[in-house]
């Protein structure tokens, strides 16, 4: 690769022979065609994205010349060609052959902490486009271009812009652990971190430090926590700001900014979304009236803004008798109790509380509580029964409850009844209904699940 020095080297210059991977080669002739490039660069101190030296940054600073680092270009035949800046503050490379060519432009700082872009033919910000950062003999901005015979001109800003975005609460608090804070500028969005030593305040990072901006529209989006929405969003640094939204984000000039290496930040103001709906309750269990040997409950409850508590009260003509709930969290959530209570007639009552202080619909449910086990008395005559103390050749038994005897099984084998508070189970013998020689279990069961067991020997 060829190195040509056009004016010499930069105070900041490089001190070391260069080699570059050179750009699609084409055979040297002392009469091929060449072309000029011309370089502005400029630190963008009224941070506008355009070299205008009339305009007045609020810290009291105007746009200059910067002619601090050598600039280097990588032409068409691979031939490097640096020099520094003229008298007049501008970069001149001459002679350089046409065709496609890389201008390297150096940053003050590495890593760098400052953002290169190209203005050229810009009329506002939004024209602007960030270079690339290669590295180059150290960090370098790189701008493709096509060297041509009329010459070319570029217009290369600097800033170093930062950005960050303070997220507090209604009260001042900061709002710590958010994952869903971006800040924008130019057309580009960066995922923000919490600072691990200022909680609620957030900064977008990139490998080298932090993300520097490119001057225009600064942009802040945030995704509030479910039952939080943004009630306003205020900007500044000495200086307050003019602050717009637009389409879901907040944004200020960079004009306002102080100067063009300064940190504005953005304050967001979260607030509890207005709840205009009470949760909801809904009985899951139990489904029936019963009759229950205990209960098991079970209330499902829902709300938009966040639950903080459900509620099953049990109640006996109409006192309380046993209260349950839970304090719950989310926009959903389910209670469980199983109580345990006397036999008799009983009522729950549901409901549910939010985050504001919403309460549901209280619902009512009866049910039944039966307790108390069935029982299977043997029944007397000789019609019915031959025999005594546990020792039959024929029994006979009589089953009774409050809450009605559902089935009898003797032996396991199982004899389905008809829901009585009065029932029975005639001339067992062995070989009827499961009974055998010796002994035999007869179970009784009653509708609410309770059993009594009863063991008898048949000759």
């Amino acid at each position: 690769m060829g190195i040509r020095k056009t004016t010499g080297w930069a105070a900041a210059g490089l001190a070391a022979v260069m080699i570059a991977a050179p750009l699609p080669a084409l055979a040297e002739d002392a009469d091929a065609a060449t072309g000029t490039l011309t370089v502005t660069r400029f630190d963008d101190r009224y941070a506008d994205g355009l070299y205008d030296t009339t305009k007045t940054a609020p810290g009291g600073d105007v746009d200059r010349l910067n002619t601090s680092h050598a600039a280097q270009l990588i032409d068409v035949n691979g031939t490097r060609h640096y020099l520094s800046a003229d008298e007049d503050g501008l970069y001149r490379f001459t002679d350089v052959p046409v065709g496609p060519a890389k201008l390297y432009l150096g940053y003050p700082n590495n890593p760098p902490g400052e953002v290169l872009f190209d203005a050229t033919g810009a009329t506002d910000a939004t024209q602007i486009t960030r270079l690339a950062t290669a590295e180059y003999f150290g960090p370098q901005g790189v701008l493709d271009i096509t060297i041509d015979e009329d010459g070319e001109e570029r217009l290369i800003g600097m800033s170093a812009l930062r950005l960050v975005a303070d997220v507090v609460n209604a009260d001042g608090t900061p709002t710590a652990g958010l994952a869903t804070v971006e800040l924008g500028s130019g057309d580009d969005w960066y995922p923000a971190t919490e600072y691990s030593f200022q909680p609620g305040t957030y900064e977008a990072f990139q490998p080298s430090g932090y993300v520097r901006h490119l001057p225009g529209e600064l942009g802040v989006r945030v995704t509030p926590p479910a039952g939080f929405q943004v009630a306003e969003v205020t900007a500044g640094d000495v200086n307050a700001f003019t602050v717009t939204e637009r389409d879901g984000a907040y944004w200020f000039s960079s004009t306002q900014v102080l100067n063009y290496f300064w940190n504005p930040a953005f304050t967001v103001t979260l607030e509890p979304v207005p709840d205009k709906h009470k949760p909801t309750a809904t009985l899951v269990s139990p489904t029936t009236a019963g009759p229950f040997r205990a209960l098991s409950v079970q209330v499902d409850a829902t709300d938009d803004t966040g639950l903080t508590r459900i509620v099953a009260n049990i109640y006996k003509d109409g006192t309380l008798v046993k209260s349950t709930q839970s304090a719950v969290s989310g926009t959903s959530a389910s209670h469980t109790a199983t109580v345990t209570l006397p036999d008799g007639d009983y009522t729950v009552k549901y409901n549910s509380q939010d985050a504001t202080g919403k309460i549901s619909k209280t619902t009512s449910f009866a049910f039944t509580i039966d307790a108390t086990a069935p029982k299977a008395t043997v029944k007397s005559g000789e019609k019915f029964t031959l025999g005594a103390d546990g020792v039959y050749d024929l029994v006979s038994f009589k089953l009774s409850d409050a809450g009605k005897i559902d089935k009898v099984s003797i032996n396991g084998k199982v004899k389905d009844l008809t829901n009585n508070a009065w029932s029975d189970v005639n001339f067992i013998k062995p070989g009827t209904f499961g009974a055998v020689e010796g002994t035999n279990t007869l179970v009784v069961y009653d509708v609410a699940g309770n059993t009594q067991t009863t063991t008898f020997t048949l000759n």
